[in-house]
């Protein structure tokens, strides 16, 4: 990526990205049960011969490619050797976007739609299941830079920022799919989820059981449930002060965490292009590594400003000090409002749990050695529960951390390939 492309995609929209990498973008605004307006960017690629192939002897020779390079001791160009740029020139017909199978991919926490074309085309994961035949659909998670709206309250109420991903889970993705199963006339949907992303679904999924039969098939990309294993040294320090998270909440009228400033951005970027190596190193370590995993050579640091142009995307407070708990407790359970509201609110002193045996939809995992957010042992218990896992896949090289699955410069052939070939599986099922 030129620093003059990286320069000027660094303030652009989602909306606007997908337009300047040669797709073209639509915005949907989408109303849940309880008030709150989800910002939905939709990509359409224009017509064209399709060139996207999943063989298996073709991806595997890639991976094996990739992962000799990486072993080596040069890691810096492997993608743009192994992943030719395709252009976007025509215009494309609505009896052929009909067609394809609707697809949502749904973002981590503090992050938003723009995750999913940061890498730009032939590389992040929008660009490539719409280029494998897939309708894509990037929702925004209430309460980040683009969905901030209620019929209500303003963002300067506490009562917008009443929610965790609970809410996420049991508003805001039955409201996408009910709209995007409308909206294409199709009867099923497909689910991409990464980190906070799968939390939602398995909370969609054990709460609102009705929705199972509306999704075909859902990926979960480093799954977030259980979370007593984490081995960020920053959350282990963190986490014991979540009271004092609940208190700043509570009394202090901090009820939203890291939103997006664009004066904050535009000076971050500036000095990330201007300072010296080590700085940026150091910056990369702190922000990312000391919570995602060390060690991985993914990240290319020409995009930091890029990536810090667009996230953090904001969150409730709430949000986090419910991961707080599940951290604590180990368990995957409701927000625990502690013994006297529990009882008013659930009955019960202690937050009730999530039966994952209830999310009875066909769901793909894939984890990465090196991410300190998602231990091995955690994924095995979500793996454990779930009544219909149709493969577990340890990511193919040992250093994958958490932030891979978003930025790496060889998530297309590490990851997302093996993404659109568990997807392909059930498109004509």
């Amino acid at each position: 990526m030129s620093e003059a492309t990286n320069q000027d995609e660094v303030h652009m929209t989602t909306h606007e990205l997908i337009a300047h990498h040669g797709y073209i973008p639509e915005t949907h605004h989408i109303w849940t049960e309880d008030g709150y307006c989800l910002t939905t960017h939709r990509i359409i690629a224009p017509n064209k011969p399709q060139v996207y192939s999943t063989d298996s002897n073709v991806t595997s020779n890639a991976v094996q490619t990739v992962i000799n390079g990486l072993e080596g001791e040069n890691e810096s160009n492997l993608s743009e050797s192994l992943i030719t740029s395709q252009e976007s020139k025509s215009i494309y017909s609505e009896n052929n976007l009909q067609s394809k199978p609707p697809v949502i991919i749904s973002h981590g926490i503090l992050s938003s739609s723009a995750d999913w074309v940061l890498l730009g085309p032939s590389k992040a994961l929008g660009y490539t299941l719409c280029e494998a035949g897939f309708d894509v659909w990037l929702p925004n998670a209430r309460g980040n830079t683009y969905s901030k709206k209620h019929k209500t309250y303003t963002i300067k109420d506490k009562e917008f920022w009443d929610f965790s991903w609970h809410e996420i889970g049991y508003y805001d993705l039955p409201a996408i799919i009910d709209y995007v199963l409308e909206k294409t006339g199709h009867s099923e949907v497909y689910y991409v989820g990464y980190s906070q992303g799968t939390t939602a679904f398995y909370v969609m999924g054990s709460e609102r059981p009705e929705y199972n039969a509306k999704v075909k098939v859902m990926v979960s990309l480093a799954p977030i449930a259980f979370l007593s294993n984490q081995r960020s040294p920053l959350l282990k320090c963190v986490v014991h002060f979540y009271s004092l998270m609940e208190f700043g909440s509570s009394y202090c009228n901090i009820h939203q965490w890291f939103p997006r400033n664009k004066l904050q951005a535009r000076a971050l970027g500036t000095l990330l292009r201007n300072a010296p190596n080590a700085l940026i190193k150091g910056v990369c370590n702190c922000w990312f590594h000391l919570i995602a995993g060390f060690g991985s050579n993914q990240l290319d640091r020409s995009m930091l400003p890029l990536i810090f142009g667009h996230f953090p995307a904001g969150a409730s407070a709430k949000q986090i000090i419910h991961y707080s708990q599940s951290i604590l407790s180990g368990s995957f359970r409701k927000l625990d409002y502690g013994v006297i509201q529990n009882v008013k609110k659930y009955g019960s002193t202690q937050p009730p749990k999530y039966n994952l045996e209830k999310v009875k939809v066909p769901v793909a995992i894939f984890y990465g050695e090196n991410d300190f957010l998602t231990h091995p042992l955690d994924v095995q218990k979500v793996v454990d529960k779930l009544p219909n896992v149709i493969e577990t896949k340890k990511i193919d090289y040992p250093k994958f951390n958490h932030i891979d699955f978003l930025w790496g410069r060889d998530a297309k052939i590490l990851v997302y390939n093996c993404v659109v070939a568990v997807l392909k599986r059930f498109r004509h099922l």
